[in-house]
């Protein structure tokens, strides 16, 4: 897998002083089991995902939910994907079936 060069920097500086990012935390419930991530910033995520900008953005119904449930893709592969997206770090997993397996799911993630 190819990982483009990092935009966090840019992407954070984004955050200051843009009112139409939303305020507050959100909770995603991964998966069959409903599995936390807890506590994560929404505003970060609009400023490094499109598609997270479009979903937290104003008028949609999950602007202001508290818990978002994401039930297609297991706890470890959404995980990955979102502290790449906080972290711009990109953990796959330990072998290598596991991580183009991992891969795959957080291609999917991306273009969801």
């Amino acid at each position: 897998i190819v990982v483009p060069p990092s935009t966090f920097s840019a992407d954070m500086k984004k955050t200051r002083g843009d009112a139409s990012l939303p305020e507050g935390k959100v909770t995603f419930l991964v998966g069959d089991d409903e599995e936390r991530i807890e506590h994560v910033s929404k505003n970060n995520l609009c400023a490094r995902s499109p598609v997270f900008r479009t979903m937290f953005g104003i008028g949609m119904k999950e602007r202001d939910a508290a818990e978002i449930t994401v039930p297609k893709t297991d706890l470890a592969s959404f995980t990955a994907f979102i502290d790449y997206l906080c972290t711009d770090q990109l953990d796959l997993g330990e072998g290598e079936g596991e991580q183009a397996r991992r891969a795959l799911v957080l291609r999917e993630l991306a273009q969801m």
